[in-house]
């Protein structure tokens, strides 16, 4: 394991980008999602201001007073887009499992903190079978507040027991680092969804994949 990790007492990881890189697919699925509010979108605008932020918040967006019921309602219909595109392609980030199971045998508290919404969570970690290397999992229908608010990863590292600067997190998203520092965290960038020199410099690392964190 990479040195600057072996003192820290957590890791916290992202899911889409991190867990899986599976981004594409959330902006194909977005992209069809939008015909019915007559929206096109961009790559680079999905990357740049999109990636980290909730679907239920860019519902609320589409549709200013839509009911909760309502809320939920479009955004499990563009997450089951999400989820028909890419059942027959889930599979984990190169370097993911071994470790996974590197940092499970050195006594290192995981958790996930997800922007997704629960069915998202359980169709990645059952469907890759890697739930049980997880101690939480947090959720987007557990906070109130999205990424970049602090909100998802502290309660990450209250579910975990563990002082903020003692975790490290797992991010791909500029909102999702925000997040992390904001709430006292060191953070590796993976450069998934985004190019390695567009990651902020201010992060403990940048890293392509877990390989090159597994030695």
């Amino acid at each position: 394991m990479h040195p600057l990790l072996k003192n820290k007492k957590a890791f916290i990881f992202d899911m889409d980008g991190v867990i899986v890189d599976n981004i594409s697919y959330h902006i194909d699925a977005l992209k069809e999602f939008l015909k019915q509010f007559g929206k096109e979108i961009t790559t680079e605008y999905f990357q740049t201001h999109l990636n980290g932020r909730t679907i239920q918040e860019l519902v609320m967006e589409l549709k200013p007073g839509a009911s909760k019921a309502e809320i939920m309602a479009l955004s499990e219909e563009k997450e089951q887009i999400y989820r028909n595109l890419y059942a027959a392609h889930i599979t984990p980030t190169q370097g993911l499992s071994d470790f996974l199971q590197l940092a499970k045998k050195s006594g290192m508290k995981m958790a996930v903190a997800t922007s997704a919404i629960t069915a998202n969570a359980d169709f990645t970690l059952d469907g890759l079978n890697i739930r049980h290397y997880f101690d939480a999992i947090v959720d987007s229908t557990m906070v109130i507040k999205g990424k970049p608010d602090p909100q998802i990863y502290l309660k990450a590292s209250n579910l975990l027991n563990i002082s903020p600067k003692d975790c490290v997190v797992f991010e791909d998203a500029l909102a999702g680092i925000k997040s992390a520092k904001a709430a006292g965290m060191d953070v590796v960038g993976l450069y998934t969804s985004l190019k390695e020199e567009e990651l902020p410099n201010d992060i403990l690392l940048k890293i392509k994949n877990f390989e090159e964190i597994c030695e």
